[in-house]
């Protein structure tokens, strides 16, 4: 068909919804079909913008809870393949949609969160979770700046925003594994200015059967199919289903780089 698997069947999860009463203090996050980690400071950000209820059908325990999903005032899209999903839902219910990316840059993370709290019309603290979080990266910059990592696209992010974070942090990513698509080439210019040595490869090339690790050996990878080209490294393979995402997405990831160094 003309749609892609993942995006018809978000589609179909949501298609029993039926119109009911809107309320202003209820969201929805669509985006996957797992929820995002207990401590996503994303549903604490929520509240301090009015919305007392916050909704994922991963959460769901029953039908009804399933049905209640048609009362959001409005809908948090994570994923772009949800995108369909939510055009759908406000054609059907008239629920909008807020658009938000899985970063793991501390700055861009507060500015979307900022960027979320003026199209709601609301203000929001969240120097404590970015100041923990600086925290951290700054302690990981410090006692691994310089090791040298691979990045693939199976795991939970983009692997070129993962990649822009990373440098920043002060490790050598020297090499990508990831098919790139249009909404990509701003993160590779951004990558570009920062770490131009970088080099980018397509798991769906004939070429790869050809592949060569480097002479600098890779100490790290992230993602699963990173782990295969350099099986000797540390792996990080960051595809479980609960979904990391804002602040304790990053505190998490670095947690578990330092496990695996």
């Amino acid at each position: 068909g003309r749609r892609p698997p993942m995006v018809a069947v978000r589609q179909s999860v949501y298609s029993l919804l039926k119109p009911q009463k809107r309320h202003s203090r209820e969201a929805n996050i669509l985006g996957f079909f797992s929820p995002l980690q207990d401590d996503c400071e994303l549903y604490d950000v929520l509240h301090q913008l009015g919305i007392r209820t916050v909704r994922e059908l991963s959460r769901a325990t029953s039908m009804e809870e399933y049905y209640a999903m048609a009362r959001a005032n409005f809908n948090i899209v994570l994923h772009p393949e949800s995108r369909l999903a939510a055009r759908d839902m406000e054609e059907r219910l008239h629920i909008p949609n807020i658009e938000m990316v899985r970063l793991y840059d501390v700055e861009r993370i507060a500015r979307q969160y900022q960027a979320l709290a003026k199209v709601l019309g609301g203000t929001i603290d969240d120097r404590a979770w970015k100041e923990e979080t600086l925290g951290v990266v700054a302690s990981m910059k410090k006692a691994y700046a310089g090791r040298h990592v691979a990045i693939g696209e199976m795991m939970n992010g983009n692997a070129f925003e993962l990649a822009i974070a990373l440098s920043h942090a002060g490790f050598m990513v020297d090499e990508l594994f990831s098919n790139v698509t249009a909404q990509d080439f701003s993160w590779i210019r951004a990558l570009s200015a920062i770490s131009p040595e970088t080099k980018v490869y397509s798991n769906l090339s004939p070429s790869m059967l050809y592949y060569e690790e480097p002479a600098t050996p890779i100490e790290l990878t992230i993602g699963k199919d990173a782990a295969w080209y350099h099986p000797k490294a540390a792996h990080v393979h960051w595809d479980d289903d609960v979904q990391p995402f804002g602040y304790a997405g990053v505190r998490a990831l670095y947690k578990a780089i330092e496990e695996a160094l």
